[in-house]
């Protein structure tokens, strides 16, 4: 989509318009989201809420993971307190039973099954340490739209990951993403310089899919990748990303360094918020890289930067929250600046997407 001019010329400050996503606007349901990581789902019922929605994951006694409503059909007593018998989860209060499809199999109080009681069944797939959930119409789950995530499954890369509960609208996470000028101000010198900050990413929209680039010269090299790589300084970090969905913030860096021929490392930071409610969010991480894939140093170095990088941006985007609760002031517009230019794109896609999911619903009713 073409920009405005205020939105495209470098020496722009305009403020944030209707035609881009905000705190109003309707979740967005249509698309896979993860649930939890595939360790976290066991034989012990666990609670999460995604999308506004109370919901209970368990594994079934062959291992394949199971989402239902946690709200008993009868008088709402949450499932997760409940226990498991076989594949069914029993309600704890009256000891409804309730199979994989949500079906009710047993009241003990009637001795039979009423079809009329019946939880929702969501559908899961599990791709490598995710498990997603659809959170659209049940019956009609559109597969194609699992970001796969090929780096956390395949032979030749090793990964870390990690998850912090967030108490901030998920669209702030996206933008924050998308925005690497904050680096040397919020993360500090071990990611970029403040000259860095000046830098404008490429970007390109293809339908909804919002792409981005920068490039930042010399750069910092961790010990550990350091001591594995014998890289010679000074080195270049190309950073790309692209966002097919607002499920999932895909990142790539590039790291190039100054030998002949030039060494040339590849890591995947994946970025996965599942909304809660429209003011907290499930941040769900993971890198992976196909440099010294043994390297359990480079591991625990990895896993405690992401660690402290990421509290960073989630104090920081908690802040963020509770100002906008507490300062009700009128006329007050966020501004917009030219290296927004990429996260202004994702907004304007992400309120397409509400606005045909909010298009599609009215016509079907």
């Amino acid at each position: 989509m073409a920009d405005t001019a205020t939105d495209s010329r470098d020496d722009a400050v305009s403020a944030k318009s209707a035609a881009m996503a905000g705190r109003e606007t309707p979740l967005i349901r249509n698309y896979w989201y993860v649930a939890a990581f595939a360790d976290e789902v066991t034989r012990t019922p666990m609670r999460r809420t995604i999308l506004e929605n109370d919901i209970v994951l368990y594994r079934k006694e062959g291992g394949k993971a199971v989402a239902l409503q946690n709200r008993c059909a009868h008088r709402s007593y949450p499932l997760h307190v409940g226990k498991l018998s076989g594949d069914r989860i029993v309600c704890g209060y009256h000891g409804i039973e309730y199979g994989p499809d949500g079906r009710c199999a047993h009241v003990p109080a009637l001795g039979i099954a009423p079809p009329a009681i019946r939880v929702q069944a969501y559908p899961l797939i599990e791709d490598g340490p995710f498990v997603w959930i659809w959170m659209g119409d049940p019956e009609t789950p559109d597969e194609t739209r699992v970001v796969r995530q090929r780096w956390c499954t395949e032979p030749g890369w090793a990964h870390v990951k990690g998850y912090m509960h967030m108490k901030a609208n998920y669209l702030g996470l996206h933008e924050n993403l998308m925005d690497l000028s904050h680096f040397p101000f919020l993360h500090g010198a071990v990611l970029a310089r403040a000259e860095h900050a000046a830098e404008k990413p490429n970007v390109r929209v293809q339908g909804d899919v919002v792409h981005t680039g920068v490039m930042h010269r010399d750069v910092g090299v961790s010990p550990a990748v350091m001591a594995a790589t014998k890289m010679t300084l000074p080195v270049d970090r190309e950073s790309v990303q692209w966002v097919p969905s607002p499920a999932i913030h895909c990142g790539m860096a590039i790291t190039t360094d100054s030998s002949d021929p030039p060494q040339r490392h590849v890591r995947h930071i994946i970025h996965v918020p599942t909304p809660e409610t429209l003011t907290s969010t499930h941040y769900f991480w993971a890198i992976a890289r196909h440099t010294a894939i043994d390297d359990k140093a480079i591991d625990a170095e990895a896993q405690a930067f992401a660690n402290k990088a990421f509290m960073e941006d989630k104090v920081a985007l908690e802040e963020i929250e509770e100002v906008i609760a507490r300062d009700k002031r009128d006329g007050f517009s966020e501004k917009v600046i030219a290296t927004d230019h990429g996260a202004i794109q994702l907004l304007r896609a992400f309120a397409r997407m509400a606005a045909r999911e909010q298009s599609d619903a009215a016509a079907a009713t």
